[in-house]
């Protein structure tokens, strides 16, 4: 759609989208009765609510046009946007049901929100692919292994002749499945340490802000390493993931459990909040088992990981 249109159509369109908010919330604010006369709405919900809605189409407006200056990066006031004219959709089918709305109002105000909401899909694939497009080749992870340190000084490579070693990729300090992850791993620790596996967690903070979180669920030290840059993450081949992945049904229903329920909670974002996670297990330098998560939601299993 944009290459059809130009290189910035979708500006010009979230203006357009900003303008026609602009006029229907005036005209709502400064007629109100004429305006619903002419779109066949029934003028019995009272002022304040009519006003209310002319004051919503203006700060939708002004939320598009700030967004219009750089859709990729604004891409959130769409996502709000297109929720509100879902919402609104359905509510404009009850009010046709009970005969507060008429044809020429209901299709009216139809056609007006879908076209938007078809424009938004565009804008909000093209966002997407903008922010998960990677800028360089992955470095080799045979190659890192042999120069990144964990905290405590040993690098991956050193670590793995000793021992086998659990490499647990997790996305963010703030999700709630990262959480879940950790909690769940720090119970299993002897199991772990049982299959000659030594933990290793990489992540995307600050170290120091990691040993602070990694003291919630261990009582003594962990093996970590920092990689705000997701050297590591992209050299094995872990994906960032797509709307579907984050934001799924799946996801949502396993996050209020986790996050509700399980008493996880969430915090703020830190690194790439798009970063799917993985377990992979290191033997003398060598990949010798490798699970990667589909989605945000998966959760840890040890009967995945090999025996001794």
């Amino acid at each position: 759609m944009k290459s059809l249109l130009g290189e910035d159509s979708f500006e010009k369109l979230l203006k357009l989208i900003a303008l026609g908010n602009f006029a229907f919330g005036l005209a709502i604010l400064l007629f109100p009765q004429e305006t619903l006369q002419l779109l066949t709405v029934a003028p019995t919900q009272g002022s304040i609510f009519i006003q209310v809605l002319g004051l919503l189409s203006i700060s939708f407006g002004v939320g598009y046009l700030i967004a219009s200056l750089e859709p990729s990066r604004h891409y959130g006031i769409l996502v709000v946007g297109s929720l509100f004219r879902v919402f609104f959709f359905l509510l404009l089918i009850k009010e046709l049901a009970a005969g507060q709305i008429g044809l020429s109002g209901f299709f009216f105000f139809s056609a007006y929100l879908w076209i938007g909401l078809i424009i938004f899909s565009y804008i909000l694939v093209d966002a997407y692919e903008v922010n998960t497009r990677e800028e360089s080749a992955p470095k080799k992870f045979h190659d890192l292994i042999k120069y990144v340190r964990t905290n405590q000084g040993q690098t991956l490579l050193e670590l793995s002749e000793d021992k086998n070693v659990l490499l647990i990729f997790i996305r963010h300090f703030g999700c709630t499945f990262c959480r879940e992850t950790v909690s769940e791993i720090a119970k299993l620790d002897t199991s772990i340490k049982g299959k000659n596996l030594t933990p290793v967690f990489i992540h995307m903070s600050d170290p120091s802000h990691a040993d602070e979180f990694f003291a919630r669920y261990y009582d003594h030290p962990v093996l970590h390493i920092s990689d705000p840059s997701r050297v590591l993450y992209r050299s094995l081949g872990l994906a960032r993931g797509n709307l579907v992945q984050l934001f799924g049904p799946k996801v949502v229903v396993r996050g209020f459990w986790a996050g509700f329920f399980k008493g996880h909670g969430l915090g703020p974002f830190e690194g790439d909040f798009l970063q799917l996670g993985g377990y992979f297990v290191l033997s003398k330098g060598q990949v010798v088992f490798e699970h990667k998560t589909r989605g945000a939601a998966d959760f840890f299993k040890l009967d995945l990981l090999p025996q001794k």
